[in-house]
């Protein structure tokens, strides 16, 4: 199979599962109550909210690439201010639409261009990033497994799972402190630490780590923030506990690239677990499928809108590394 076909299939296979399994959530829920939740919703509301906080996550988002690339590649290129990374990362926001990796990647050759570093180095100082989003989303777990824990107890499976996955995450992130940002000298460690793809980290110290960690909390718990905002929208009526178990599980199962943001993938678990914040005698599913469809499209919407005057440009560049 050649490259090209390769790169066909990755985007032609999130389009298709998005179809397929969007497809299966109108299927599968009532249409009636689906477009009376809509037009009972606040979509005025709904619209602005959307509005601004795609606007300040941006900006937020690019504050933290800027300020962890800054601290992972101080010593290489000249620095990338704030100004200069905002339309990366607005063009990444409309990559990411079709696929959460390939947005990573195509940022990691933009910043290796300009910082004169290797695509690999690039790539494991931007993979830092999504490494101190998993600290935090597993941080937000173990916060909402104390606050809720009602709402995995009817499932023991998924709650020992969801413990096991926060303790490694845990231990791997000391681990990475012990072994990798120490001064310990051993021979098999400073060989790791000179590896292109693990350089970024090791010259993270543990201080900036943690500071990096409470950064991209920060940004998480604006997300829970902004969709216990947009539920409000449609009439539910959502509890911090909750959220705190339920995002995380949501963020991860978004990024697998067989769909569009999510559509369809993340819908079927939203029915599961925001379930209990339709208090006003509705059904369920037909609500929060409803509001479901409106928050992926509206911010798939918003974001491309947002990266639209920056995209010629951006791709431009892109192509260039094609062209190599």
């Amino acid at each position: 199979m050649t490259s090209s076909t390769r790169d066909r299939i990755r985007q032609i296979v999130p389009l298709v599962g998005a179809a397929l399994l969007f497809g299966l959530i109108l299927k599968t829920t009532d249409l009636a109550k689906f477009v009376d939740a809509l037009r009972h919703a606040d979509l005025l509301r709904f619209a602005l909210v959307t509005i601004v906080t795609t606007g300040l996550v941006w900006m937020y988002d690019t504050y933290c690439l800027t300020w962890l690339i800054g601290q992972t590649l101080r010593d290489r290129g000249q620095p990338l201010p704030w100004k200069t990374l905002l339309p990366v990362k607005a063009t990444s926001y409309a990559i990411n639409a079709i696929n959460y990796h390939a947005a990573t990647l195509a940022m990691a050759w933009l910043v290796g261009k300009r910082k004169k570093v290797s695509f690999l180095e690039a790539t494991g100082s931007l993979a830092l990033l999504s490494y101190l989003d998993l600290v935090a989303v597993a941080g937000m777990v173990a916060v909402g497994l104390m606050l809720a824990p009602e709402v995995v107890a009817a499932q023991p499976g998924l709650q020992g799972w969801l413990q096991g996955v926060t303790a490694v995450i845990f231990v791997g992130a000391l681990s990475s402190v012990l072994l990798l940002q120490s001064g310990w000298q051993l021979r098999l460690l400073v060989q790791l630490r000179q590896l292109p793809v693990l350089r970024p980290l090791a010259s993270l110290s543990p201080g900036a780590m943690l500071i990096g960690v409470v950064m991209r909390t920060g940004l998480v718990m604006s997300y829970a923030a902004i969709n216990m905002q947009l539920m409000e929208c449609f009439g539910m009526h959502p509890t911090w506990g909750r959220m705190l178990v339920a995002l995380p599980i949501l963020t991860v199962v978004g990024t697998v690239p067989i769909s569009v943001s999510g559509l369809g993938t993340t819908q079927g678990l939203m029915r599961t677990l925001y379930a209990p914040f339709v208090l006003d005698g509705r059904v369920p599913t037909p609500v929060i499928d409803a509001f479901s469809t409106a928050m992926i499209m509206g911010f798939v919407v918003a974001r491309l809108v947002l990266a639209l005057p920056f995209l010629p440009g951006i791709l431009a560049e892109l192509r260039e590394r094609k062209d190599a």
